[in-house]
């Protein structure tokens, strides 16, 4: 009989605005297995694991782990944003990245093997103390809050391999639940603690996930990030103005600034890096030339050079910028099976092929049936607010002028949140504000 395992992963709130949200205390991420008040959790709950504060991990190497996100997101950008062409699309590398981590973790033989290559990460080992050093070079709670957390959902009524859920627990984070799977409750606790690591950001995303009687497990993954502008735009200069879509041209507000900053371009496109409060943590906005299109740049080796290198990007000079960025709520919701198989994740998805042994003594006819990846991104005068789950189901502008530069994004761009440590979080097209 077809069995389904279940990957949820959920990217939360991202929010720079001054009043951050603090619905969820920062223990969140470090101790998901907490009740949320209503006793729901703590009620399946089997074991919680403790999130470090520590920013170095014995063993890690940032360089290495950084440059292995890095390049799975130039290797992905173009197949999560250029399927749909002329529609709102943004999507999570780090969740994604994250959501397939712990795919490997519970998968074998080709299964396992697909997963790594996609990664380019050699072995199991390597890529356990990537993704545990990702997670604590993350963590920021002060200033600005980056903050992850991870969850097990178990059939009660099931035999699990104690060591897969040992490691999941030691090098994700993964805080482990028990209970029936086809039961209302159980299905509204693991929704109750997606809502309370997203801090209600994604309720209307994650209403509609439930476990069936076929589910043998499901991961779940958070990210909340909550940070402010450096210099936030002055609502009083917000006015209206024009954007020149595909569909047609629209009124959009505009918020307005104009003061000496960084200015890069390459051959096809212009950018603005607009920081966040905790310096290092940033916005890049990437405006393609006039006649270029906006897709044509998820493949441009330049691009992928500055999201890379951010302020150390080669081709940058210091002059007036006069900034002009559109009001903008963007999100996407979707089931990226064929993008994943697509980029060579196929035996995850074969019932004759799919290889779950390290996850329990009997595996046989669990697959990998649906994936679903939500993001949502808002921004405004004071900051942004950003949002994204991702769940996976088994059953420019040429070189500038000397002193001063108008750049107005009044037609689609690109834009890519960035971590302090350059780690890209999201990814987007805006088509339409």
């Amino acid at each position: 009989m077809k069995r389904a395992l279940c990957l949820f992963v959920v990217l939360s709130l991202l929010c720079m605005t001054i009043g951050c949200s603090d619905n969820s205390s920062s223990g969140n991420g470090r101790n998901p297995g907490q009740s949320d008040g209503s006793g729901m959790l703590k009620t399946f709950a089997v074991s919680a694991a403790e999130y470090s504060k520590q920013k170095n991990v014995e063993g890690y190497d940032p360089e290495l782990g950084n440059k292995s996100i890095l390049d799975f997101n130039t290797k992905v950008m173009k197949q999560f944003l250029g399927e749909y062409e002329h529609e709102n699309k943004v999507f999570s590398p780090l969740s994604i990245y994250i959501a397939l981590g712990m795919l490997a973790e519970i998968s074998n033989g080709n299964t396992r093997q697909q997963v790594l290559d996609l990664l380019e990460v050699e072995h199991i080992e390597e890529l356990r103390a990537i993704v545990k050093g990702l997670w604590n070079t993350i963590y920021t709670d002060d200033k600005m809050k980056s903050i992850l957390a991870s969850s097990m959902w178990l059939r009660d009524d099931m035999n699990y391999n104690k060591d897969a859920l040992e490691s999941l627990a030691e090098n994700y984070y993964a805080s482990s639940f028990a209970g029936k799977m086809d039961s209302p409750e159980y299905s509204e606790a693991f929704r109750s603690w997606l809502d309370q690591q997203t801090d209600g950001i994604l309720k209307e995303q994650i209403s509609g996930l439930e476990f069936d009687r076929e589910t043998v497990i499901a991961l779940a993954t958070t990210v909340n990030f909550c940070a402010k502008w450096l210099d936030e735009f002055n609502k009083n200069n917000t006015k209206k103005n024009v954007f020149h879509s595909e569909s047609g041209d629209l009124q959009c507000d505009y918020m307005n600034s104009s003061d000496t900053d960084t200015y890069f371009w390459g051959d096809r496109f212009g950018a603005i890096d607009k920081f966040f409060d905790q310096l290092g943590a940033s916005m890049m906005f990437i405006l393609p030339d006039e006649g270029t299109s906006v897709y044509d740049l998820l493949s441009d080796e330049q691009v992928a050079s500055f999201i890379e290198k951010g302020f150390y990007y080669e081709q940058n000079k210091r002059l007036l910028v006069n900034l002009s960025i559109p009001r903008f709520d963007v999100s996407s919701n979707e089931d990226i099976v064929d993008e994943l198989k697509k980029l060579g994740i196929t035996d995850a998805f074969d019932l004759q092929k799919a290889d779950f042994s390290p996850v329990s003594s009997d595996p046989e006819g669990i697959t990998l049936n649906k994936v679903e990846h939500g993001v949502r991104v808002t921004v405004d005068e004071e900051g942004v607010k950003a949002a994204a789950y991702t769940a996976e189901i088994y059953a420019g502008e040429g070189m500038p002028p000397e002193e001063e530069i108008d750049f107005v994004l009044d037609r689609p761009f690109m834009f890519v949140i960035r971590s302090i440590e350059g780690i890209p979080m999201f990814v987007g097209i805006v088509e339409r504000p």
